[in-house]
């Protein structure tokens, strides 16, 4: 790709200041603070090393050659363009991403992987490990763990972690900080995640290690690295606690019966709102982080529930920035009003309550939903995320007492973020879940596309009966773990159409995303 593609490619991210007001903190906790991001740097220096088996070599090729072609690197991790289906931008080697990233052979299929794991069974479990590198010898495939290939980051990791352990008088903090510094170097995370669900008035979060399975798209199986140092908005998550007390009847609304021996259990949820100071890794590679759910263990959402966080400074720069201006241009002029900051964060707040919501074992299996259904689990559960957040609004415009209007709101802001998310990409699980969500409205006539406006309309009467619908199938797919007709689903309204193509061409000028310059105010 010459430079000037390069340079149009750039304009896809719009560089952001994102600021923490770190100034009201000690000077222990601002040491704190700088541990801990000096801990999310070698995270980050790790997940490059999965990204790609040669994103570190790109990197250090281009490192000292400042210019939107270094700067492009960064944003990417490596030569695969994350918005553009993952095509190479620079460099030799295979001109679409492997699927399965830098955690197995670039050459490895589906196909081979799963022959090869049917014909070696006694060693299933460590090549489906969450957490192994799986490379060849021959004709055998060997399996690495995480602690012993990233030994060296790991350690440095472990020790930052100590040295902010020792700075704290949290005890619940401390606790956490080395908990999590021996996990990193065992791979057990059971205990240190157990830990961060039991913090109590901390002022300062981190979450580090690997953790979300995006990044192998062969198989979901494998975790990559990431870190996120956050700072509490504890005024703000206090107007969360209105959620926290109806979370347990929303799962009693959803359309299909789920049974409590098969569901998540999600009757501890912790609501919090935050303002980041660090992103590295998996959080800041190609599309930013919004919010999270975690932890992933089903073990621990089991027995603690989950923690469901809000990235404040995140979320209102890509409102501002992105969803605002997109829907100047795709929503009906009448509606565009309807398009609310508020409704979107309690959108992403909602979302992340759905993922902890609904079966996690598969009926008359004693097999996980994310084991069921392979590499189209990611698509499905943020679809199921999605399509559940939006499902329960009508519930809580009754808590509280919603106009027509602030219903209108909901509905009219979620269909603007489709556009938002589908701009990502349908090699990406979040664009892809979004536009089976686009496809599945459009064709049951809830959004109505007039061509003379080349503008978007939602029908906020029909709404609610087609989303119940789209809600029941996702469900159903998940509580069987049918991976057959998850990929029907997927095939189906999976596809991206012309129409849906042309009105995302017309918002070139607008940013996919952002490129945050993170900035401490100490």
């Amino acid at each position: 790709m010459n430079i000037n593609k390069i340079k149009q490619r750039l304009k896809v991210y719009k560089r952001v200041d994102i600021t923490t007001d770190l100034r009201s903190l000690s000077e222990n906790q601002k040491k704190i603070i700088e541990n801990l991001i000096e801990a999310g740097k070698v995270a980050d220096h790790i997940f490059w090393r999965q990204s790609s088996h040669d994103a570190l070599q790109i990197r250090d090729q281009y490192k000292n050659q400042p210019g939107p072609l270094q700067d492009y690197i960064e944003i990417n991790y490596g030569p695969y363009d994350r918005l553009n289906d993952f095509k190479r931008f620079v460099g030799d080697g295979p001109q679409i991403k492997p699927l399965g990233a830098g955690f197995y052979p670039e050459d490895l299929s589906r196909d081979e992987f799963t022959n090869y794991v049917r014909e070696n069974s006694d060693t299933r479990d460590k090549l489906e490990d969450l957490y192994t590198v799986i490379s060849r010898d021959e004709d055998l495939l060997k399996t690495e763990p995480y602690h012993q290939i990233y030994q060296t980051e790991v350690r440095q990791i472990a020790k930052n972690l100590e040295n902010a352990a020792d700075l704290t008088n949290n005890r619940s903090l401390k606790k956490y900080f080395e908990l999590r510094s021996k996990a990193l170097t065992s791979d057990q995370y059971y205990e240190s995640d157990i830990a961060w669900m039991e913090l109590k008035d901390n002022w300062i979060d981190m979450v580090i290690g690997p953790i979300e399975n995006y990044e192998d798209r062969l198989f979901n199986y494998k975790t990559a690295y990431e870190a996120a140092v956050m700072i509490k908005d504890f005024s703000a998550s206090e107007e969360l606690a209105i959620y926290q007390n109806h979370i347990e009847n929303l799962e009693k609304n959803l359309p299909i019966k789920i049974d409590p021996a098969k569901s998540i259990k999600d009757t501890d949820t912790i609501l919090e709102i935050v303002n980041i100071a660090f992103f590295g890794g998996d959080y800041q590679a190609g599309v930013k982080t919004i919010a999270a759910s975690l932890p992933n263990d089903e073990r621990v959402i089991s027995e603690k529930g989950a923690k469901k966080q809000l990235y404040k400074n995140i979320m209102e720069a890509k409102f501002d920035q992105i969803l605002i201006p997109l829907a100047d241009i795709l929503i009906n002029k009448k509606q565009r009003p309807f398009v609310s900051k508020e409704r979107f964060i309690s959108q992403v707040l909602l979302h992340e309550i759905s993922h902890t919501i609904g079966p996690n074992y598969v009926i008359n299996k004693a097999e996980t939903v994310r084991k069921s259904l392979k590499e189209k689990y990611s698509i499905i559960e943020e679809c199921k995320a999605d399509i559940l957040g939006i499902f329960s609004a009508p519930y809580f415009a009754e808590v509280f007492s919603y106009s027509t209007d602030e219903i209108a709101e909901q509905y009219v802001t979620y269909v603007a973020g489709l556009f938002r998310s589908i701009r990502f990409g349908v090699e990406e699980a979040h664009g892809l879940a979004n536009l089976i969500q686009l496809n599945f409205l459009r064709m049951n006539k809830v959004i109505d596309y007039d061509a003379r406006t080349n503008t978007y309309a939602v029908d906020t009467n029909r709404f609610f009966k087609v989303i119940k619908e789209l809600t029941r199938i996702v469900l159903t797919i998940e509580a069987h773990g049918n991976y057959a007709e998850a990929n029907n689903l997927i095939e189906k309204y999976g596809q991206l159409k012309s129409e849906t193509s042309d009105s995302i061409e017309r918002l070139n000028e607008i940013p996919t995303d952002l490129d945050l310059n993170f900035n401490p105010l100490l």
